[in-house]
């Protein structure tokens, strides 16, 4: 799908990316990792294009389609729907698709109410959201995220995981520069490591193999459901049911409680 050979790029004759070779295939999801400043953003950008190497080529199989997520977003004078408006159009889509997306995607990411905020006044997190809601608002052939979850609250990671990972389904190849284990091991295939310019093959360990549970909640007096968990809950006779991992699973029961839900059940998957 996309090939490097024998990439170079130097920043005032330093060397950041040294005789880098390897190839992409459709469909993996590969993380970067390494110290700060390692290179990992740098091969991001040369594959996307963004930056040219000093030396060597990247070949394309075809014409592809790249979205990136940098980690640096700029604090722009639009407001975040503005700036999803022209990025959807940008992207082919008419304002009437681009509108819808970004009214599913912000419910998904708990961002309806700071759409209407302009970008220099969100916070980093806020806009890594931009960023992200701005790359799913057409599938791509091919995602690059720099930090991805850098900033972001523990209910987006969970929605932002389950995303990526509706996107692997899809065919849909990801790059990823990283430094979180838990992100590596819910979404990627392979991870490579920086050391001097060079990438060296490391295995996924898949350390942190997660287990899914579902909950039940029945309703207390004056119950409301929290903004952390719209859009998540199965209402069902007697209550409500929401599935969540193991990671967030005290988080969203805190959650509840606090609303004024009352848990009545857990169970994982299996029915245990």
């Amino acid at each position: 799908m996309i090939t490097l050979n024998n990439v170079v790029k130097k920043y005032n004759q330093k060397v950041v990316l040294n005789d880098i070779s390897f190839a992409i295939e459709p469909g993996q999801s590969i993380a970067f990792t390494g110290h700060n400043g390692c290179g990992k953003s740098t091969l991001l950008k040369v594959v996307a294009g963004l930056i040219q190497p000093t030396s060597g080529k990247v070949e394309y199989e075809q014409p592809f389609l790249f979205h990136y997520v940098p980690e640096h977003f700029p604090k722009m004078n639009f407001t975040a729907e503005e700036y999803l408006l022209f990025q959807g159009g940008m992207d082919g889509l008419t304002e009437g698709m681009v509108k819808e997306q970004i009214d599913c995607l912000s419910e998904d990411f708990f961002f309806e109410n700071m759409l209407h905020t302009k970008m220099k006044h969100l916070s980093k997190g806020s806009l890594q959201k931009v960023g992200v809601i701005q790359a799913l608002l057409k599938e791509p052939d091919v995602l690059l995220l720099d930090e991805p979850l850098s900033g972001q609250d523990v209910a987006s990671q969970q929605v932002f995981i389950d995303k990526m990972n509706a996107l692997r389904q899809n065919g849909v190849t990801i790059l990823m520069s990283c430094h979180e284990p838990y992100l590596i091991d819910a979404i990627t295939d392979w991870t490579y490591r920086f050391e001097n310019g060079k990438l060296t093959a490391v295995k996924n360990e898949k350390s942190l193999e997660e287990k899914w549970f579902v909950l039940f909640f029945e309703k207390g007096l004056g119950a409301v459901v929290p903004e952390k968990c719209k859009g998540h809950l199965q209402f069902v006779e007697g209550g409500c049911k929401l599935r969540c991992s193991e990671r967030y699973s005290n988080e969203i029961i805190v959650e509840m409680l606090n609303a004024g839900w009352n848990l009545r059940g857990m169970w994982n998957e299996d029915g245990v």
